[in-house]
């Protein structure tokens, strides 16, 4: 992981672009590096995760081509033997530039990963710049007065130098001369799913088991100390437990949990990290702590989103104490909700073609709340994370098994329905996880980590004489931040706007959750979220 910056055009300014560049610094602490293109620079700021030696540093440079790649590419040795490249080093991206001459613009659709990858061709002048299926890496690009065109990891780099900035859309790619290239979308989200029938389920439950295995297994390898995140849900504790499985028993593992004193998650975690044997770090922060970073929050994560700011801070401090014990990798349980019906608004929806529907519009909107907040909140202290659940081959078991076997209502606990019934059946063998922790209902992380995280800001930000929602926009537009990148729209627990619409009458909006109050099992007086 780390960041990548660019400027192609007339009288590119190289010490202006390093000057942008090293506004994202905290993407790549390791190393940083400009080269000279064809009609401009390419800047990169290096996290050194994989091959940490000088074989590994970028950009890269094949022939006439200069490529370089934030993310990770899992199936590179694959690749390297299919189209017989052969690299100097280890590292996973340094086939990329080769790679494109062999394959072209169909280059995102041969790779496994996540990437936010451009590559000049220094002989014509063109460019390619192409991101990944789900926009789990973040990309910016826009153009100043001149007509020049930047690109960057991070909109902080962009807002000073550019007349027009916007987010590069996933799924997509930019490929010709930097002026008058075409954008074309590389990746659709056209799944199918397979109509339900009973003697199927026992090979959908096989079919989904087997899928988050190898989707865990292939992020794994690393060239660094890697962790893992454990809040104590079913989500991340999966891809904690599947990794104790892999690796074996006698695997130094690490998780790492945060929130406020006497959390929901603290418990939780501790069982799971008993179970699975991993060395255990479990941090708090008080109320005080988190409103004292929220600027810092919103200026590294790039949004004023409530929800995101909400779930940001206690990740961003979290990071901060990850990178301080040594580790620059961690994997995660992000996406999990959006592919498997997994918030608790999913108990209402109303057929299997708005949930199916529900499910595809809250991945495509993914790169704007979830992969933005683990993204930056993580890297704002060095720190990659890796994302199993948005995994492509696992999101296409995901969204093609049978819609009905993902609604709440199909399997029971203890009397009740639950969302993910399907994944967590599929995952109930060789005592993968304690029965509390994969039965245990959905917790969004601003709640999990203390019901009074969000009820204090509600209040805080109350007591000032404005709101929470009000704050986090004035903080966003004081550093120049641009208000067309945030989403708008109402939304109870995640929801969409759609979403909205499923809930009974007097369903508070709010993104918390708790909103949920005819689902939400707490019955403490601290859960009931207030309007």
């Amino acid at each position: 992981m780390c960041g990548i910056f660019g400027c192609l055009g007339k009288n590119c300014d190289r010490l202006l672009s390093i000057e942008n560049a090293h506004k994202q610094l905290h993407r790549g602490p390791d190393d940083f590096f400009c080269e000279s293109v064809t009609g401009g620079y390419f800047c990169f700021t290096r996290l050194n995760i994989m091959d940490r030696t000088e074989t590994g540093r970028q950009p890269f440079v094949y022939k006439d081509f200069v490529g370089m790649t934030n993310g990770e590419i899992y199936n590179h040795k694959a690749l390297e033997k299919e189209y017989d490249i052969k690299t100097i080093g280890s590292s996973d991206c340094e086939l990329i530039p080769e790679l494109f001459t062999k394959v072209g613009v169909d280059l995102p659709k041969v790779l496994d990963g996540m990437f936010a990858i451009a590559i000049a061709d220094n002989k014509t002048g063109n460019v390619f710049i192409v991101r990944d299926h789900i926009g789990i890496i973040p990309l910016y690009w826009g153009t100043d007065t001149d007509g020049r065109l930047y690109f960057s990891s991070e909109m902080k780099c962009l807002t000073a130098i550019c007349s027009t900035v916007d987010i590069f859309p996933p799924r997509m790619y930019y490929y010709g001369p930097p002026e008058m290239g075409e954008l074309k979308q590389w990746y659709h989200m056209d799944w199918v799913p397979q109509p339900y029938s009973l003697d199927i389920e026992a090979a959908v439950y096989e079919r989904v088991y087997q899928g988050m295995y190898k989707a865990v297994a292939k992020m794994i390898p690393c060239d660094c100390p890697a962790g893992f995140l454990l809040s104590g849900g079913l989500d991340s504790s999966l891809v904690a437990a599947l990794a104790r499985k892999i690796l074996g028993p006698d695997a130094e593992l690490h998780t790492f949990t945060i929130g406020l004193e006497n959390a929901p998650d603290f418990a939780f975690a501790r069982d799971v990290a008993k179970h699975i044997g991993s060395i255990h770090h479990e941090f708090t922060y008080t109320l005080q702590e988190g409103l004292d970073v929220i600027p810092q929050v919103i200026k590294m994560v790039e949004t004023s989103n409530a929800t995101t700011i909400r779930s940001s801070t206690p990740q961003y401090l979290l990071g901060k104490k990850i990178r301080s014990w040594g580790f620059k990798m961690v994997m995660s349980g992000e996406g999990a909700d959006e592919a498997w019906g997994g918030y608790l608004y999913f108990h209402f929806a109303p057929n299997d073609e708005e949930f199916h529907e529900e499910m595809k519009d809250k991945l495509a909107e993914l790169h704007y709340y979830d992969c933005l907040r683990t993204n930056k909140s993580m890297l704002a202290s060095g720190v990659e994370t890796r994302v199993p659940f948005l995994d492509p081959e696992l999101l296409d078991v995901a969204m093609t098994i049978p819609i009905c076997m993902k609604h709440p209502k199909f399997i029971q606990y203890q009397g009740k329905n639950i969302e993910k019934g399907v994944l967590r059946k599929a995952c109930d063998r060789d005592n993968l996880l304690p029965q509390s922790v994969l039965w245990r209902q959905k917790e969004q992380f601003s709640d999990s980590v203390g019901y009074g995280w969000i009820d204090g800001l509600k209040k805080h930000y109350k007591s000032m004489g404005t709101t929470e929602e009000q704050f986090y926009a004035d903080v966003y537009n004081s550093y120049n931040y641009i208000g067309s990148t945030v989403p708008k729209g109402k939304s109870v627990a995640c929801s969409t706007p759609r979403g909205v619409t499923w809930m009974p009458e007097g369903t508070v909006n709010d993104c918390s959750g708790r909103s949920v109050s005819g689902v939400h099992a707490s019955t403490d007086k601290e859960s009931k979220i207030e309007a």
